[in-house]
């Protein structure tokens, strides 16, 4: 993970995002939205960006490859293809706590439970199981929704760790990103936890992420972290690795 100084992070977070034009001027109204409903084949083609520095680096490609009790959507770049036989030990962990594991197809892959609340995320660099699914978006497409979630999360090391979730919805936003102009809902999380790796105290992440209804998923999302080491002699903060992902074309 890089290490920023608190002056360097403020600078670069206050950046434009790159590539995206926001108008928030479209009113605090949408037409009734629903979210369009998940089958074997969508795919979502994603430019990520480093948080930081805004560039490139890589293109991943997010496909529907089974719809059922779970939902699979496999995550890959497009210099490689999904693998769905592999037998790896994170794939075995899967499977020993999942009652139905034949339903575990790869890794890493996110599977929701039912569609909308996410049980296994892989999103943040590791695979993550909820004790209990938790929302990927708003229950209720509209400004001003909120929850707050309490939950414990399961690692391949470890298992019980506090996961302390608020999510907002923001405001409806048209949002251009390369593959067009989207009517989205923009919604925030700010993540209390505590991270596999237990020399890090104080980790906490936050999200902004806008969701196109009509698309099942979002076009563009923002996820970075901050975290102390708890034995540091120096009261410095971390950064996690944080990326921006832009959504390219979608099927």
């Amino acid at each position: 993970m890089a290490r920023l100084s608190r002056r360097a992070f403020l600078l670069m977070s206050a950046a434009l995002p790159v590539g995206c034009a926001i108008n928030p001027g479209d009113g605090p109204a949408a037409p009734a939205a629903a979210i369009r409903e998940p089958a074997i084949g969508q795919t979502w083609r994603y430019a990520k960006h480093d948080y930081f520095t805004k560039a490139i680096v890589d293109t991943q490609v997010d496909e529907v490859t089974a719809v059922g009790p779970m939902v699979e959507i496999n995550s890959h770049t497009e210099a490689t293809q999904p693998a769905h036989t592999g037998t790896n030990h994170t794939l075995a962990w899967l499977q020993n706590i999942f009652s139905h594991p034949h339903e575990l197809k790869s890794v890493p892959s996110e599977y929701q439970l039912p569609w909308g609340m996410i049980v296994v995320d892989p999103h943040w660099g590791q695979v993550q199981v909820y004790e209990k699914p938790i929302p990927l978006w708003p229950t209720k497409l509209e400004p001003g929704w909120h929850a707050h979630i309490d939950t414990r999360y399961k690692t391949s090391e470890e298992a019980g760790l506090p996961w302390d979730q608020t999510m907002k919805a923001e405001a409806w936003e048209t949002v251009t990103v390369p593959a067009g102009a989207f009517r989205t809902l923009r919604y925030t999380n700010l993540i209390n936890f505590t991270s596999s790796d237990l020399s890090r105290t104080h980790s906490i992440r936050r999200e902004t992420i806008w969701l196109a209804p009509e698309l099942g998923r979002w076009v563009a999302r923002e996820s970075h972290g901050t975290y102390y080491f708890d034995e540091s002699t120096a009261d410095d903060q971390n950064q996690e690795s944080g990326y921006r992902w832009e959504l390219l074309s979608w099927t």
